[in-house]
């Protein structure tokens, strides 16, 4: 193993050649390599746990609500074989197929889809193979970064990415892109000197370049020190790999929806077979257990783990479309559920790149637009002439090297014609002074039409320091203490909307000959630019968007406060700096002090990776779900704090997207909010679907278990039960999650803290309950009112079919038998299974939840394949019923025959199985116009007090005195 950072800090280069086994100028030999990666290994990041797709399949199987189903199939086939004296026949294993059936198609879509994220996951990897540029042998040599070992000497350039942990022992104005590990956006300055003061912190370790940050400008050699597991970006990696993954909110919900209808259905059998024991004949015990069981299981939403998966599927399809990758099914949801997103600033709320928006010209202020379109005269030529040749950076196609505020200024001039490669062909680079931290200032040297030309720029305080003259208007003259005066005025204004601000000067007195100390003297002031990484348009509309959806957006930047609030205020984020908490403040504080006041803070400003931790678990603290984004390595242990970790695919690190549950492919703010409506629009599919399941199987049960009470025999056959199942679950309910989006959903505020998934369901439950137990047991009667005298002596003969057949079902008579009551009781049978199997086809598209209450237009979302399917399962039922064999011999319905002889049969019972769509549409339109037209007087007085809350903050909104930098 390697030994602790601070033990290389302070270490001169003899000190290190002897620590570290190696030869600073010639670098190891080959020996020495092999060596070294034996003791210290390859240079290699840790990878996660890589579950193989088997193993992930049995998981599956061994979830709650899938044993249960199981357990559910293996009775099925028992029930009926005990009340066949353990004879087999083929029907009995019917159920067991069909539920099996399920369970491994549900299993068989969870499976493929983890598997398809694991390999978007691998695509999106941007950092698999990089490429070091090493010492070996006194030679210098390209090879695979993960061939490094501690003791190799490795060449840093510009654009490049630091392949290990690197002691610098050589350095030439080396600029390092540290933002991954600290936050920070700026580049920071590396030296090449030995450190006197020994330091823990990261960023005070200037003389050592983290593994997988980024050279952006300068050059150096480095030593190094550290690989694989024992770097900052392995450690990081290694504790994300060890912490265990937590189950989502919808994975603990459906396990506790599971045990619920678990106890539900086992309450249910036990009581429906104690009522037929007690009522019935008890020598008919086995087959009141097989009614028992089969309403038992008939509760038990079958299906609804395949619902769960097709509709999570589908939604990842249409996610994946709109750029977002899902590692998880069930993070589609808790997306959803989100109520706090806790955001990167950089990148993600702006676009991460440098853009000039003012500039000061003529002791004033310009729009950087303006300036373009200006004519080009001396003044801007010369202007121009700055920005480009006092300038490291280059743009090449797609291809930008160079620190962010160089590549800013590129950028502008070629907006007005100048390109950087043309200008510094025909003008070359004959002497510079190098930037560096302590003047703040660079300077080159040009020859321009044979007079050679200085170009100096740098901080405009120091910068003016310099100047002795400036151009105004195209004509030179002294620099004034008035013009400085006013200069550094403008610059203040423009620094304290977060704008940054750089200053330029040139002169035509440069004498080789002379000190280079003397270029820097005696310059003529061209003006300034003012830059700042801007917004996102996209974003603002997005932050507009989770507000009106009731999510609560927060910034979290490793800026500076004032920079913070700026980029906060354009996107109606933050307004005051009483919203931004610096991490001065937080350290201070202690997790109750935090948590007390976590809810007013919109922005977190200067925070370490530890402090995003604390925020998330003071969010958590207060009952929001959160989601976090981040891109760093620095980011990863709240990605994987967050109860919705959210990666960065471009500029994401391997580490942040390992630890996230979903990648952005765009890095964009707007997406996420997508991302948002999608899981809501998943919650909601899910809800109508457990609505409609538990609603028709418990109509079912009722209507079943109040008829077996009354007539003390079953009016349905355990194939009835089986069919109906098989049509409204597996046809209809299976579509339920394929519709369009309900974009209304995001008008409606989610609920903070525990949200059952009963929770707003129990109304448009019961109205399914009650309208179609009422229909099926009026549908029972209607079917029953045909079975006249003829009929019953046919069945029971013609002393006991004086009795009639209501009391014929109802009679403990011996000398009728079990098979006597079940043919007595056909045409109920057939009218009730063509009302239970026709009804839910018919009212499968009205059910609605709480977006109906966000407006008083109707809103209305077509589900084509709902349509599609009620309808295709309509049309099944009408033909089962008249196929011979089928109708009489397997679901005990009335022959073809019978139908011809009571023609109005089938038209009377399909007006009956209409009945509940019409009195969920009435009653719906009723609750819709009271709710919204006659709000009871509490609502109404809470609606009142809402619009005056929203008037005074349009009104403060219209007087909040906008950002106008020219008025400061």
């Amino acid at each position: 193993m390697t030994k602790n950072m601070d033990e290389y800090l302070s270490k001169n280069e003899k000190e290190l050649e002897s620590s570290l086994e190696t030869n600073l100028e010639e670098g190891l030999t080959t020996e020495q390599v092999e060596e070294h990666r034996q003791k210290y290994g390859k240079n290699e990041l840790p990878q996660g746990k890589v579950t193989p797709w088997y193993i992930i399949f049995l998981k599956t199987l061994i979830e709650p609500i899938q044993i249960i189903l199981m357990v559910a199939a293996v009775i099925s086939v028992i029930a009926p074989m005990i009340t066949n004296n353990w004879q087999v026949h083929l029907e009995e294993f019917i159920d067991f197929i069909v539920i099996m059936t399920i369970v491994l198609i549900d299993s068989i879509l969870e499976t493929v889809q983890t598997m398809k994220a694991r390999k978007s996951m691998d695509a999106l990897k941007s950092l698999s193979k990089p490429k070091a540029v090493v010492i070996r042998n006194d030679m210098q040599q390209e090879i695979d970064a993960s061939e490094l070992v501690v003791g190799d000497v490795v060449v840093l350039e510009a654009g490049k990415y630091v392949p290990a942990e690197l002691r610098i022992i050589e350095a030439s104005d080396l600029m390092i892109d540290e933002s991954i590990l600290t936050g920070e956006s700026v580049p920071v300055e590396k030296t090449d000197e030995p450190l006197t003061k020994q330091t823990t912190i990261l960023a005070e370790m200037k003389n050592v370049a983290f593994m997988s940050t980024f050279t952006t400008g300068g050059r150096a050699i480095g030593v190094v020190i550290k690989t694989g597991v024992d770097t900052e970006i392995g450690k990081i990696a290694t504790s994300i790999n060890e912490n265990d993954e937590e189950s989502t909110p919808l994975e603990k919900k459906m396990a506790k929806f599971t045990m619920q209808i678990a106890l539900l259905s086992f309450a249910i059998g036990i009581l429906i077979f104690v009522t037929l024991f007690f009522s019935g004949n008890k020598g008919a015990w086995a087959n009141y257990l097989m009614v028992a069981i089969t309403l038992a299981i008939g509760v038990i939403p079958e299906c609804l783990a395949a619902i769960i998966s097709i509709t999570l599927s589908f939604s990842t399809k249409r996610m994946a479309k709109e750029n977002v990758i899902v590692k998880k099914l069930q993070a589609v949801e808790t997306l959803g559920s989100v109520n706090v997103i806790c955001t990167d600033k950089t990148g993600t709320l702006t676009q991460n790149k440098m853009t000039v928006k003012k500039m000061i010209m003529d002791n004033s202020i310009l729009e950087s637009k303006a300036y373009a379109k200006e004519k080009n005269d001396k003044h801007m030529d010369l202007f121009l002439k700055s920005l480009v040749l006092c300038n490291d950076s280059v743009t090449e196609g797609s291809e930008r090297i160079g620190d962010p505020t160089e590549l800013a200024l590129v950028d502008y001039a070629e907006i007005i014609g100048y390109d950087e490669q043309d200008a510094r062909d025909k003008w070359e680079r004959i002497d510079e002074i190098p930037f560096d931290s302590e003047r703040k200032m660079m300077t080159t040297v040009h020859e321009i039409n044979g007079v050679n030309t200085t170009f100096t720029k740098g901080a405009i305080d120091n910068l003016l320091e310099c100047c002795s003259k400036i151009m105004i208007d195209n004509v030179e003259r002294p620099i004034t203490d008035e013009d400085k005066k006013q200069l550094l005025a403008i610059s203040e204004s423009l620094s304290e909307n977060a704008l940054r601000v750089l200053a330029f000067a040139y002169n035509t007195n440069y004498d080789k000959e002379k000190d280079k100390d003397d270029l820097e003297h005696d310059l003529t002031f061209l003006g300034g630019v003012a830059m700042i990484d801007p917004v996102r348009d996209s974003a603002v509309s997005a932050v507009k968007s989770a507000h009106d959806a009731g999510v609560k957006v927060v910034m979290i930047t490793g800026d500076h406060a004032v920079t913070a609030l700026a980029i906060a205020k354009d996107l109606d984020l933050a307004h005051d700096a009483s919203e931004v908490m610096s991490s001065e403040k937080l350290d201070a504080m202690n997790d109750d002090e935090l948590f007390a006041i976590i809810e007013q803070i919109k922005v977190f400003a200067r925070v370490n990776p530890e402090h995003k931790v604390r925020i998330v678990e003071a969010l958590q603290k207060s009952g929001n779900i959160v989601s976090m984004t981040g891109d760093g390595v620095n980011d990863a242990p709240s990605l994987a704090k967050a109860d919705i970790g959210v990666a960065m695919g471009i500029t994401g690190t391997d580490v942040a997207k390992q630890a996230a549950d979903v990648i952005l492919t765009d890095d964009n703010f707007e997406t996420i909010i997508k991302g948002v409506n999608e899981g809501r629009n998943v919650y909601q599919k899910i809800k109508r679907a457990i609505v409609f399941i538990l609603g028709v199987n418990m109509a079912n049960v009722i209507s079943i278990f109040i008829l077996s009470t009354i007539n003390t025999v079953s009016p349905v056959e355990a194939t009835n039960i089986l069919w109906m199942n098989l049509i409204v679950e597996s046809i209809i309910a299976l579509s339920m999650g394929m519709g369009a989006n309900d974009e209304t959903l995001m008008k409606v505020k989610p609920i903070k803290g525990k949200n059952s998934l009963f929770r707003g369901i129990w109304f448009s439950m019961i109205k399914i309950i009650i309208f179609t137990t009422g229909a099926t047991i009026g549908a029972y009667y209607f079917g029953m009112s045909f079975v006249d005298k003829q009929f019953l002596e046919k069945v029971v003969g013609q002393e006991k079919a004086e009795l009639g057949w209501w009391k014929l079902l109802k009679r403990h008579d011996p000398n009728i038998t079990m098979e006597q009551k079940i043919e007595i009781g056909d045409y109920g049978r057939t009218t009730m299974f063509m009302a239970i199997t026709c009804a839910p086809c018919f009212y499968s598209n009205l059910i609605k939840l709480s977006h109906w209450k966000t407006s008083k237009k109707l809103h209305l979302v077509v589900n084509k394949p709902l349509w599609i399917s009620s309808m295709g399962a309509f049309f099944l039922n009408m033909i089962v019923l008249f196929i011979p064999g089928l109708n009489d011999k397997i679901l005990n319905l009335i022959s073809v025959e019978q139908y011809a002889e009571h023609w109005y049969l089938v038209p009377v019972v399909f007006a009956i199985a209409l009945t509940p769509t019409v009195a969920i549409l009435l009653l719906d339109g009723i609750v819709f116009v009271g709710y919204h037209y006659f709000p009871e007087p509490r609502r109404r007085n809470k609606i009142i007090l809402e619009q005056l809350i929203k008037h005074d903050e349009k009104i403060k909104k219209a007087n909040r005195k906008p950002r106008n930098i020219e008025e400061d």
